[in-house]
C-alpha cells in the first residue's frame, strides 16, 4: 500500500523539479543570499518563506551536479552550497568550505540520530560507505561539522504486485538479476551509483564479496562490470534509466516490472492505476543525505547560518517531506498535516513501514567512490557492449 498520490505529489514529479523564479521580499530591500542547490531544493514554496520570514533575497543558481554546485564556489559568489558527505570532504580538501560550528545550528541535539550519530539507533546498523554521522565531524569533540543534514530517504526496489510475487512486500537486490524477468528490468544508469547497486544484488546472490563495496578495487570494478556485460548479453535489461521521468514512462507502460527506484517514482506511476509497490530492501536500504556547506568565499557568513537554522526549524524540511524525502530536523511536525506525519513519517501506508523501521534497515550510503574515473570508463565500456 501507498500514500495516496493527492496526499504526496502535489508538490512532486515535473512540478517539484521545475525551475525556482528568483523572489524577492515586497518591501524593497538590498540583502541577498547566494545558493547552489538542485532542483528539488530550490523551490519557490522554500525560498519564498526564507525571503519572507528574513527579507533576504535568495539568489540561487540550481545544477542537478553536485560537482557543478562545489565548482561553482571557485567562479562565482555562493553562501551555501547542497552536498552531501563524500562531495563536502572533497570540497573541505579543497578549501572551499567554512567549518560550521554545531553550537551556532538551533536544535542540533534533536537532529535525527541517523546522520547526528551514524546509527538510527544503539544496536541498529552503521551503514556502510560515505556515513555523514562519521563523516561531517572535523574534530574529536564533535562541535564542528563540513557541512549540516538537511533531508534524506532510504532507497529500494520498486517493483509491479501484478507481475511479481513479493512475500511481505519484501525483495533481494539481487531479484534485480533473477532471470524470471528477464527483459523487465531497468537499472539506474549512472556509473557509480548503478555499479552500488550491482555489487549489492551480487553480493545477494552469493557470487561477489567486495572488500568495501562503496568504494570497490579495480579488479573487483572489473568482476562486476564482466557480469552485467554477460547480462546484457542475454537481454536482461530493458533499460539503463537516467532520468525520473523516464522510469516513470517506463514503469507506466509495464515495460519495466522491476527496477532500482526512486520513491516518487513509484508514488506517480501508482497513481496512474499500475500496483506497483516500494520493497523492504531485505539486505538494507541504500541511504543518502543531502545538506548545506558554508562556502569559505561567502561575504556574509551569518546568511549562511540564518539559511541552515531555517532548515533546522523544519519549514523546509516539511516541504521536502511533501516529495518525499524525510526531514533531518525534528521541527518539520509544526507546518505537516498529522494525517501526513502518519503517512510519511509513521509509515502509515506506506511501503517499508515507518521513518524508525525503514531508518535501523540501512546498509549502505551513497558513497563518491575513490576511483571514479576508473568507474566510469569501465560503465560506459559495459553500456557501449
Amino acid at each position: 500500500m501507498l500514500i495516496k498520490r493527492r496526499s504526496l505529489l502535489a508538490a512532486s514529479g515535473a512540478a517539484a523539479l521545475a525551475a525556482p523564479s528568483i523572489l524577492t521580499p515586497a518591501s524593497a530591500q538590498s540583502k541577498q543570499i547566494f545558493l547552489a542547490g538542485a532542483s528539488y531544493d530550490m523551490r519557490d514554496a522554500i525560498l519564498g518563506e526564507f525571503a519572507k520570514r528574513t527579507s533576504v533575497t535568495p539568489r540561487p543558481f540550481v545544477s542537478p551536479s553536485t560537482q557543478a554546485r562545489v565548482d561553482r564556489m571557485r567562479t562565482a559568489p555562493v553562501d551555501c552550497v547542497l552536498l552531501d558527505a563524500p562531495f563536502a570532504a572533497y570540497a573541505n580538501s579543497e578549501k572551499l568550505l567554512l567549518p560550521i560550528e554545531t553550537s551556532k545550528l538551533k536544535g542540533w541535539d534533536k537532529m535525527h540520530p541517523l546522520l547526528k550519530d551514524g546509527q538510527a539507533a544503539p544496536g541498529a546498523p552503521l551503514g556502510l560507505g560515505a556515513n555523514p554521522g562519521r563523516m561531517m565531524y572535523l574534530d574529536d569533540a564533535r562541535t564542528k561539522i563540513s557541512f549540516m543534514p538537511a533531508f534524506f530517504q532510504m532507497d529500494s526496489i520498486g517493483y509491479n504486485a501484478g507481475k511479481i510475487q513479493a512475500e511481505n512486500n519484501s525483495l533481494s537486490w539481487g531479484d534485480l538479476f533473477n532471470p524470471k524477468y528477464r527483459g523487465k528490468v531497468a537499472m539506474y544508469g549512472i556509473d557509480w551509483l548503478g555499479m552500488l547497486n550491482a555489487a549489492m544484488g551480487m553480493q545477494a546472490l552469493g557470487l561477489f564479496k567486495p572488500v568495501d563495496m562503496s568504494s570497490m578495487t579495480e579488479k573487483e570494478v572489473d568482476t562486476v562490470i564482466l557480469f552485467l556485460k554477460d547480462k546484457k548479453k542475454e537481454g536482461h535489461f530493458r533499460a539503463m534509466w537516467k532520468a525520473y521521468g523516464e522510469l516513470v514512462n517506463l514503469m507506466a507502460s509495464e515495460e519495466v516490472w522491476i527496477a532500482d527506484a526512486w520513491w516518487p517514482v513509484i508514488v506517480e506511476v501508482s497513481g496512474k492505476g499500475i500496483p506497483v509497490h516500494y520493497a523492504v530492501a531485505k539486505e538494507g536500504y541504500r541511504a543518502w543525505c543531502n545538506g548545506y556547506g558554508i562556502a569559505a568565499s561567502s561575504k556574509n557568513v551569518d546568511l549562511g547560518y540564518e539559511w541552515l537554522n531555517y532548515w533546522m526549524d523544519g519549514y523546509p524540511g516539511a516541504q521536502q517531506s511533501k516529495i518525499g524525502y524525510f526531514s533531518t530536523s525534528a521541527g518539520y511536525d509544526k507546518y505537516l498535516e498529522p494525517e501526513l506525519i502518519k503517512q510519511v513519517y509513521g509509515g502509515v501506508g506506506r511501503d517499508g513501514g515507518s521513518l524508525e523501521e525503514r531508518a535501523k534497515r540501512v546498509y549502505v550510503w551513497n558513497t563518491r567512490p575513490k576511483n571514479l574515473e576508473y568507474y566510469t570508463e569501465k560503465w560506459n565500456e559495459f553500456l557501449a557492449a
